[in-house]
């Protein structure tokens, strides 16, 4: 099951680093808003589009964009607690979370649910838990 647990915790920093980088390209969205405000685009025939059409652009790509990379920063955060054998829960909620992102957070979701939810890996994240505690671990 060790060798579950360390797939799924390079998955989520795979898919990760994947939904940074999809990210990244919202910020298309903040640059298509500077340029639609642009003075070139402004002087061309018919003045150009209103100015909060490059305002509302700006808005949401930014919007989007940290949206998107929080959700990121979830998964490489999960990633490195399942590493740890820590916080079964927060990894259960971005399992959760990547379930809506469809095909590939979905499969990535349920892998993280069928494998945190095996009896061998509670066993081996309430020993982890004990470890603190100073409670003997049989």
């Amino acid at each position: 099951m060790k060798n579950q647990l360390s797939t799924v915790a390079t998955l989520h920093y795979v898919y990760g680093v994947f939904i940074c980088l999809v990210g990244m390209c919202l910020l298309g969205l903040v640059f298509a808003g500077v340029f639609l405000n642009s003075d070139w685009i402004q002087q061309q025939a018919g003045g150009g589009p209103p100015v909060f059409a490059g305002h509302f652009l700006q808005i949401l790509g930014w919007a989007l964009f940290a949206l998107v990379e929080l959700h990121a920063l979830l998964n490489l955060v999960s990633g490195a607690m399942i590493q740890k054998h820590k916080g079964r829960t927060f990894s259960y909620v971005v399992a959760a979370l990547n379930c809506l992102n469809i095909p590939f957070g979905l499969a990535l979701g349920i892998f993280t649910f069928v494998v945190l939810g095996s009896q061998e890996v509670q066993v081996l994240y309430e020993a982890r838990s004990l470890e603190g505690t100073g409670r003997i671990v049989r």
